[in-house]
């Protein structure tokens, strides 16, 4: 081949070479932006993470900017390294930017604004300026937190003891309920109105702020109060002795069963008493919560037929082996003892919601009444239910016994409102349950 062959073969090398470089500099993909289609801030603000990412020549710019009925406003901004000749760092993750939309900078009155996000890469495309990607995404602005009505009037509540509330939101919510301290409890359709059971938790500070909250889809949060009374009473307290019987049987047995060392009988106990009571609490609460938005039931709740209390509600036990002290727990419930395998009937109406061996509670039936409110019954011997069942007032869910952490015959039965403990007593109270249930429902625009 001749010199001049040879020449112009290596400028047609030259060029393809060239040209090649060319066309990945011109590459046509845009960056790519992840954001929300839509935006709404409350009166507080709100953040925001977008995410911008290039696979091709590589990220250049980013900004953020808000337009508003005032202006515009420049949220967040970033210029990516990088050169025109060698583009910047093509990767298929994102580069996040943190934005924070503050509606107080706002015009009074600006309701609606644009979020617009522009990010441009390296390449040579638009006269060098790069490919470039604009995302527009509307945003409303709500400064208005919902408009609660209580028409429930003056209320007096125990500590330990429920209570029951009518009022109205103005809007769609996505929250609402009833809050008591730092407990919240959730509210349900009751007519045209909304219901909310809610209860004074026995450990709640003295005086226990309570009332109504709602939330919306902005988060705006709006709070309602009304008259209502806390009366305060002592909580027994009681200290148990553990005989060396109990610990050899029921504490080993269901020791053994959980895993726990056995070698030091009161450690052991200890143990079921703290832990697998915290873990058997929470499977309640959890089962529990699987309620009806209906009112399931009606008229008081039935105590066991023929049954005598050997244990109070909310007492503060103290367990002792010998003279040691080696456990505390607080007893939630009644224990409640009539014949030996006596038929376990349901206080109310409702439907079964666990019905199996639950740790310390032995075989145990859950049953949900409705709006937050459930039944335990404890240290079954048989269980004649299964969960998604309906049954009535009175219906048989089983027989006593001393299954689980049980030192004898009986049944353990507790109230639950929204997974919190309440006491038994008033609910078995016909005078209570119409003076504090139903003629406030009464009231319930239909």
């Amino acid at each position: 081949m001749s010199g001049r062959a040879w020449f112009f073969l290596l400028l047609l090398l030259s060029f393809a070479g060239v040209a090649g470089f060319a066309w990945t500099r011109f590459e046509g993909t845009p960056p790519a932006v992840g954001a929300p289609e839509s935006i709404l801030v409350n009166a507080d603000g709100q953040d925001l993470k977008i995410q911008v990412s290039d696979a091709g020549s590589g990220l250049r710019s980013v900004v953020v900017l808000l337009s508003h009925a005032g202006g515009e406003e420049t949220l967040a901004a970033q210029e990516l390294p990088g050169t025109l000749l060698g583009g910047g760092q093509a990767d298929d993750e994102a580069l996040e930017l943190d934005v924070h939309i503050e509606p107080v900078k706002l015009p009074r009155g600006a309701d609606d604004a644009i979020l617009r996000v522009t990010a441009r890469d390296w390449s040579w495309r638009g006269a060098l300026g790069g490919n470039q990607t604009r995302v527009d995404i509307p945003v409303t602005i709500d400064r208005k937190p919902p408009h609660i009505a209580v028409s429930t009037g003056l209320t007096y509540v125990r500590r330990g003891g429920a209570g029951v509330v009518l009022y109205s939101v103005a809007e769609p919510v996505t929250r609402d309920g009833v809050q008591v301290g730092d407990t919240f409890f959730p509210g349900y359709p009751q007519g045209e109105q909304r219901v909310a059971f809610y209860a004074v938790p026995t450990d709640s500070e003295p005086d226990p702020t309570i009332r109504v909250v709602a939330q919306d889809a902005a988060g705006n949060v709006g709070k309602a109060r009304w008259p209502v009374v806390v009366n305060e009473r002592p909580l027994p307290e009681s200290d148990v002795r553990l005989p060396e019987s109990f610990l050899d049987t029921v504490v080993h047995r269901l020791a053994t069963t959980e895993g726990i060392d056995t070698s030091e009988p009161g450690a052991a106990f200890h143990r079921i008493n703290t832990e697998l009571r915290a873990a058997n609490e929470a499977q309640i609460r959890d089962a529990l919560a699987d309620t009806s938005e209906d009112r399931l039931w009606d008229g008081p709740f039935q105590q066991l037929e023929n049954s005598q209390v050997t244990s109070r509600f909310a007492e503060q036990r103290r367990y002792f082996v010998g003279e040691e002290h080696v456990s505390n727990a607080v007893h939630f419930g009644y224990d409640l003892a009539s014949t030996r395998s006596a038929p376990i009937t349901s206080a109310a109406a409702g439907r079964v919601v666990f019905a199996a061996e639950l740790g310390i509670y032995g075989n145990c039936v859950l049953v949900d009444h409705g709006q937050g409110v459930g039944t335990l019954y404890g240290h079954l011997s048989r269980v004649d239910v299964e969960p998604g069942q309906s049954v009535a007032r009175g219906d048989t869910l089983g027989l006593s016994g001393d299954t689980g952490l049980a030192g004898g015959d009986h049944l353990h039965f507790a109230i639950l409102v929204s997974g919190v403990y309440v006491d038994p007593l008033e609910w078995w109270d016909p005078s209570w349950v119409r003076n504090n249930v139903d003629s406030r429902l009464a009231a319930a625009v239909p």
